[in-house]
């Protein structure tokens, strides 16, 4: 087990799995399957083997989505050694992990983002104009915070996603594309043009009160005069929190993207459409995780139906 699990991380790595991925796999491998798994032979490891791990993690107060991560991190790695004919059969396959039931996304309201921003425009502007980019667009917070203003098209009101910022070890940064590797333009209003003209306003006030000058490449967001790197996505989750607690406010950061995608499938945008903004490759995807809005669509949809069929009343005979 060792053996493949060294050979399969290294490949992970060479076909291009992003950082955040690979440093994930990584905890994973030396946390749980090197101290447990490592020197197993895999023609002997049985699934009964990986049931008992699994139980043995539960045991010890592991959520059923974390064991669930795990089983899925050693069936990939033993479904790839079946391809490197290491490993006869994958036993991942007939291993039983934990149940995951899904809980109903909990999304703000308009009343707590709006209260929410304005909170944050007290403590720092900059992040509140985050926010509402954040809420409005739906973007993670990687994309957010890797945005540059050459993204922005001024005229058309788009903005081009197709970055995402990651933490490296050490306090660093890096970039890597977004999660399709694809770049999607997702439109704004004036509302929101208007937002990042005030936020530009002031970043240039400030640069050239240091005599300096904003380059057309220069991180939206960023706690640098020029922009020069971007506002950390860590800094972000943890600034939420406080803000929200000081707006009387229970949310994350990662609730504006639930946000924006239940207001938008509330409000009877296709499905095809907010998967688009969201930047779901799959529209199954944004089904699955949402599917809890639609049954008031479904409502609406019935109601329609019926106007539209209704028949006309017959005039009352005297």
């Amino acid at each position: 087990m060792g053996t493949l699990l060294d050979l399969w991380l290294n490949h992970c790595e060479s076909i291009g799995h992003s950082p955040t991925t690979l440093r994930k796999y990584h905890q994973l491998a030396n946390a749980v399957v090197r101290p447990e798994l490592e020197k197993v032979r895999l023609s002997k490891l049985t699934a009964l083997q990986l049931d008992g791990l699994y139980s043995k993690l539960t045991a010890r107060g592991n959520k059923p989505l974390t064991v669930r991560r795990l089983h899925t991190f050693i069936s990939a790695m033993l479904a790839q050694g079946e391809r490197w004919n290491m490993v006869g059969d994958n036993v991942a396959r007939k291993a039983s992990p934990p149940p995951v039931h899904a809980g109903q996304i909990k999304a703000p309201d308009v009343a707590q983002v709006q209260a929410l921003i304005t909170e944050a425009e007290k403590v720092e502007p900059m992040l509140a104009a985050l926010l509402f980019i954040g809420a409005l667009t739906g973007a993670r917070r990687g994309e957010l915070c890797a945005l540059r203003w050459s993204d922005l098209d001024w005229q058309a009101g788009v903005l081009a996603i197709g970055r995402s910022v990651y933490e490296t070890k050490g306090g660093g940064w890096g970039e890597k594309p977004t999660k399709t590797h694809q770049v999607r333009r997702v439109g704004i209003d004036e509302v929101a043009v208007e937002v990042l003209r005030s936020h530009r306003a002031q970043v240039d006030k400030l640069a050239a009160d240091l005599g300096l000058k904003v380059p057309p490449d220069a991180f939206i967001f960023s706690r640098s005069p020029v922009g020069s790197e971007p506002v950390r996505p860590d800094v972000v989750s943890k600034f939420v929190p406080r803000v929200a607690k000081a707006a009387g406010v229970d949310t994350h950061l990662h609730a504006l993207r639930h946000f924006s995608a239940t207001q938008l499938i509330a409000g009877g945008h296709d499905v095809r459409t907010v998967a688009g903004r969201l930047g779901h490759a799959d529209t199954a995807v944004t089904l699955r995780v949402y599917c809890h809005v639609l049954p008031e669509r479904d409502h609406e949809a019935a109601a329609a139906l019926g106007r539209a069929l209704a028949l006309p009343k017959k005039p009352l005979q005297s």
